[in-house]
C-alpha cells in the first residue's frame, strides 16, 4: 500500500455524513459497487455532493476494475472537454452517463468521487461518447466555483464554505434551454435532488430577470 501523507478521519466523523451516504448508496443501488468494501481510509467528505470524498482504496485496480462497464465513460485526457472537466482529477476519471453523474477517480494514492448535479456526457448507438453544452454550466459552476474556490474555503472553514455551497452560477444550459444569460442563484433551502432559491441574471438580449423557484432533480 502507498504512503500518503494525508490524515485520515476517524471512522464517527464521517459514516454518519449525508455526502457520503448518498455516494455509497448511488454507487449501491445503481451499480451493485459496494464502496465501503474498497475503502483502506477516508481523507476528506466535502459538505456538497459536488465536493464528494476522498479515500485510499484497499486495492486500487480491483476498485478500477469494477468501474469498466457501460455505464462508466473513462476521461480520454485527448478530447478538450474530458480534460478541462477533469482538471482537479487525480489519476484515471471515470464519468457516469446520464444526470446526475458520478465521476469517479483512480490512483494508487488517492482516490476521489463526487456527483455532478449537470452530467454531459453521453454514449450514442454507435458506442461513441457525445457531449452536450451542459459541460460549460459544470466547468463554470461545479468545477471552478465549487470544487476549487468553494473547496479551497471549506478546508479553512467548514461553516463558511458550508454557506458558499448554497451560491452558484448560472449560464446557459438544459435547465434554461440554452438561453443566452449570465447570473448566480443562491439556495435558500436545498437537499438531495432539490432546492428552493432565488435566481438573479442578465441577458444578451439585456432582459434582468430576479425570480424564485423550486429545482427538482433526477436525483
Amino acid at each position: 500500500m502507498p504512503p500518503t501523507k494525508k490524515k485520515a478521519l476517524g471512522i464517527g466523523s464521517y459514516v454518519g455524513n449525508s455526502v457520503y451516504k448518498e455516494i455509497c448508496t448511488r454507487l449501491y443501488k445503481l451499480h451493485r459497487i459496494k464502496l465501503p468494501d474498497h475503502i483502506e481510509s477516508v481523507y476528506s467528505v466535502g459538505v456538497s455532493n459536488g465536493q464528494g470524498m476522498e479515500f485510499l482504496a484497499r486495492d486500487a485496480k480491483k476498485f478500477e476494475a469494477l468501474l469498466k462497464m457501460p455505464a462508466f465513460a473513462p476521461d480520454n485526457q485527448e478530447h478538450f472537454c474530458d480534460r478541462i472537466a477533469s482538471m482537479a482529477t487525480n489519476g484515471q476519471g471515470y464519468r457516469e452517463t446520464g444526470v446526475p453523474s458520478l465521476h469517479i477517480a483512480v490512483a494508487p494514492d488517492v482516490c476521489s468521487v463526487h456527483i455532478d448535479t449537470f452530467g454531459f456526457v453521453a454514449i450514442g448507438p454507435d458506442g461513441k461518447k457525445y457531449y452536450n453544452l451542459d459541460a460549460i454550466q459544470h466547468i463554470l459552476d461545479e468545477l471552478l466555483l465549487q470544487d476549487k474556490f468553494v473547496g479551497w474555503v471549506t478546508k479553512h472553514s467548514r461553516t463558511l464554505g458550508l454557506l458558499l455551497s448554497h451560491v452558484h452560477f448560472r449560464g446557459p444550459s438544459s435547465r434554461n434551454r440554452y438561453r443566452l444569460t449570465a447570473g448566480a442563484r443562491v439556495n435558500v433551502a436545498q437537499g438531495d435532488g432539490w432546492s428552493i432559491g432565488i435566481e438573479a441574471s442578465q441577458a444578451l438580449s439585456g432582459e434582468r430577470k430576479v425570480e424564485a423557484s423550486i429545482e427538482v432533480y433526477n436525483w
